[in-house]
């Protein structure tokens, strides 16, 4: 039980964060180069719990080590969004349950893809997705896509979901440099 408590109470924490970083202004950060591999590693021992409960299968393609600059914090929140709510997404999934992430160094980007096989997401949801107060869930805030794109364009990157019949993508491209 106290595991359960733990978990739930960083999940409120992570809410109320969002909440806080729509909020307030840029303080002075200072831009970091680290490992991407470090901080999926957080992030899925974080998840570890959520993972279990729910029968996912995750499938990770970091095969080598990929630097990325940036505000570490503010990543980590973008990708631990993106990974719950591929977990939410997969619940009613009758078969296997997939994420798979995978990191790709170009020359001058760094492309995440996170993806899973739950159903598809229409059209006009894909739309609307980073908007604010926008969501398909019986308890969403509809705030989380929308600070993950505020997050990405500060970063001066880009965020886009892609969905068919097979998978659901969000691919994050950012540049090398600040």
């Amino acid at each position: 039980y106290l595991d359960i408590i733990d978990h739930e109470l960083h999940q409120l924490n992570f809410r109320i964060d969002q909440f806080l970083h729509v909020s307030k202004k840029d303080q002075d950060q200072v831009v970091e180069y680290f490992l991407v591999n470090d901080l999926f590693k957080d992030i899925t021992d974080f998840l570890y719990p959520s993972i279990v409960n729910s029968n996912v299968i995750l499938q990770e393609g970091l095969s080598q080590n990929i630097y990325i600059p940036g505000f570490r914090n503010e990543l980590k929140q973008v990708l631990l969004n993106i990974l719950m709510n591929s977990i939410d997404a997969l619940v009613e999934n009758e078969g296997q349950k997939i994420i798979q992430y995978q990191v790709t160094d170009l020359e001058n980007q760094i492309v995440i893809e996170i993806k899973n096989n739950g159903p598809k997401i229409n059209e006009e949801n894909i739309r609307t997705i980073f908007e604010p107060f926008v969501t398909t869930k019986n308890h969403g805030t509809g705030i989380g896509l929308f600070v993950c794109k505020q997050i990405i364009e500060k970063h001066n990157g880009e965020i886009k979901c892609v969905s068919n019949d097979q998978w659901t993508s969000f691919l994050l491209t950012l540049p090398k440099r600040t």
